[in-house]
Formats: structure tokens, sequence, C-alpha cells
């Protein structure tokens, strides 16, 4: 025998049946709805990319591929081996390889109209499309290219931070701060940097707007970072598993963290929700003012790559070893008890709160 939550009465039930028709609604549950499966990969898959007219591009250890997504069936192939990263940029899917090469190419069939050579020996870790340039991240530095004229416009080195770690010990002799993940934030372009740092730089100019270090200072690398496309927040997250939350207006101190169990590679803001995604797994969705788990869903092996498109997620990774799922997870954030209205606008899940109330 327990209490009700209004009244106090003697009841078996949260509310007794006087209180019962005026109780508040429940909260609405976020859920991860696995929506399908892309088959194709032979190999670790490093980065996704959603285009325009339900396409999807993905790269990885063994080439890549166009995606439609309705039929879910491969619409051309990207050639070439340890392929990082890839973007959509205009009409043209980008690839950017372990070698610092990218290669601008064709979404129809794939066939390369040209390759940018970012003069760096290391990978391609960032690619994001501008409104005209394309802004990358190879090696330890942030680059401005003009792919229609196939000319880099802007070069920055990512000097180490004074509080920085070196990322790689001995085998980094040189001290290289190594560009590990990019995302776009309106006219700021945000890095996760291997010395620890999360860097906000100005995408028109790559000048420096602001940088915290509060990865660095707990001995680790920073190794993703996502933009909100609604509010002003930014997210980052490390090799241990913090995911540390920020307001882009005072960078001082993130205004939420969490942990997850080992290293998270990759997060993507899906309406007022951060998902996160790394070695054990494991996709989470987390609320965005706190970072409290509000949904999650396993996979078998380690996920490189989160990407989203509205509420569809794309997943995909993979550990390279014998046993290895190279399968893309297709999934919808979706809300318990709420028919999504087919071609019709989309609500957050505050808006949905507040209609339930």
């Amino acid at each position: 025998m327990g209490y009700c939550e209004i009244c106090y009465a003697t009841c078996e039930a949260r509310y007794c049946a006087g209180c019962a028709p005026s109780a508040p609604a429940p909260s609405p549950q976020v859920v991860l709805k696995r929506e399908a499966r892309l088959d194709g990969h032979s190999d670790r898959v490093y980065d996704v990319a959603w285009g325009s007219n339900n396409r999807l591009a993905s790269v990885g250890q063994v080439g890549g591929f166009v995606w439609s997504i309705p039929d879910q069936k491969q619409l051309a192939p990207l050639d070439g081996d340890e392929l990082m990263r890839v973007c959509w940029h205009g009409d043209a899917v980008v690839t950017g390889s372990s070698l610092g090469k990218m290669q601008v190419c064709s979404p129809s069939d794939g066939r390369p109209r040209c390759t940018l050579d970012t003069n760096q020996e290391d990978e391609v870790y960032g690619l994001e499309s501008l409104t005209s340039n394309l802004a990358v991240g190879a090696g330890d530095t942030l680059q401005l290219w003009d792919v229609e004229k196939e000319t880099c416009l802007k070069r920055e080195t990512c000097v180490k931070s004074p509080n920085g770690i070196v990322f790689g010990g001995h085998r980094n002799p040189d001290q290289k701060s190594y560009v590990f993940s990019m995302a776009r934030k309106g006219d700021v372009l945000v890095a996760a940097v291997s010395d620890g740092t999360v860097r906000l730089n100005d995408a028109r100019t790559l000048e420096s707007v602001d940088s915290v270090d509060l990865h660095a200072r707990r001995g680790n690398s920073a190794y993703a970072v996502a933009a909100s496309a609604t509010a002003p927040l930014i997210a980052s997250a490390d090799q241990r598993g913090s995911v540390l939350l920020w307001d882009m207006r005072h960078m001082e101190t993130p205004v939420a963290e969490c942990a997850n169990p080992g290293a998270v590679h990759a997060l993507a803001f899906v309406d007022d929700l951060v998902v996160s995604a790394g070695a054990d797994g494991r996709l989470r969705a987390h609320a965005s003012k706190d970072l409290k788990v509000e949904a999650s869903a396993s996979v078998l092996n380690s996920i490189l790559c989160v990407k989203a498109d509205g509420r569809r997620v794309a997943s995909a990774g993979g550990t390279g070893k014998t046993i290895s799922d190279a399968g893309i997870q297709l999934w919808r954030v979706g809300v318990e008890g709420v028919e999504e209205v087919a071609g019709g606008p989309t609500e957050t899940r505050a808006e949905k709160r507040r209609r339930k109330l």
C-alpha cells in the first residue's frame, strides 16, 4: 500500500481515484527504433553522410558507396582504401583518405572528378561543406578549399595548447596536435583536437574564436564534436568516455557532462537530444539539458560514426577483427505512443510535451 502523489491519501496506485483525472500526463519516453540495415562494406566503416533525395554516402577501410535509402540499394561505388571521411558538397561527394588526399566524386556513378592534395601525410579527419567552400581537417591543419578551382585558400596549423597532451607519445616526436573531428555551427567551425582541446574557428578566415582544454586537463584527447542546429550548444567527447555539453556563448565551464564506459568516437544532435556512440557498441540518446540517458540500443561492435538527418540516424563501425559487423544501421529517434505525420512538419520533444499538457 502506498500514497497518492497529489493528496497523499492511502492508495495502491500513483494517484487515488479522486486525483487521477487531474494527474499530469507521463513524460513521453524516447525510443531508438532500428529501421533498416545496409550491407555492402567488407570491413570497418569510418564515416557516413546524409545527402539530399534520400541518399547516404559511406566510406571505410575498403572503399565506400552512395546509397538510396528508400530501396536500400547501392547507387554508386566510391573507390579507394582507408577512406576516413565523407561529405556532400554541392552536387558532389567528397572523400578524405588516410594519406591526406581528397577525391571529388559524382554521386551517380562514383567517378572522381578531381583529386585534391592537402599536403599532409596524415588522415583527413574533418570535412564540412560551407556556403561556397569546403572546410578540411587534415593532420594538424585546418584548411579552406575552393573545390571548383581545386585551390586551397587558407591553411592554419593547430599548435599544441600549453595544457595539451601529446597524443601518440614517442610516436609523435614533433608533438603535433591532430584534428580528430569537425562540426559546423553557422560561421564557426568546431574541432576536436588530439591535444585534448576543443577549438572554435571562424569558418571564413580560420581565425581562432575560442578554445577550451578541459579534456586535456583531465589527461584525455578530444575524439568527437557535434553542434546543435537549433540551440547555441556544442558537445564534445574523449577517449575515456566523457561527454561534455557547452554553451557557445560562455565556454568557461560545461553546462552538463556524463561518463560513458569506454571511448566515445561519435556525437550527433537530434532535436533536443545528444546521441553518443563509441567503443562499447552502444548508441545513447542523452537529454541536452543534463545529458541524462533517455534511450539506448546496442550493436555487435564498436561504433565509429553517427550522423543525423532530422530524426533519422545512421551509425556504423566495426573492429577490423575476424568477427566484425560492417553493416550500416539506420535508426529513427521517436517518442513512445506518438505517431509522426508523414510529410508534415516535425515537432520537437519539447513541443510534444507542451501539446500533451
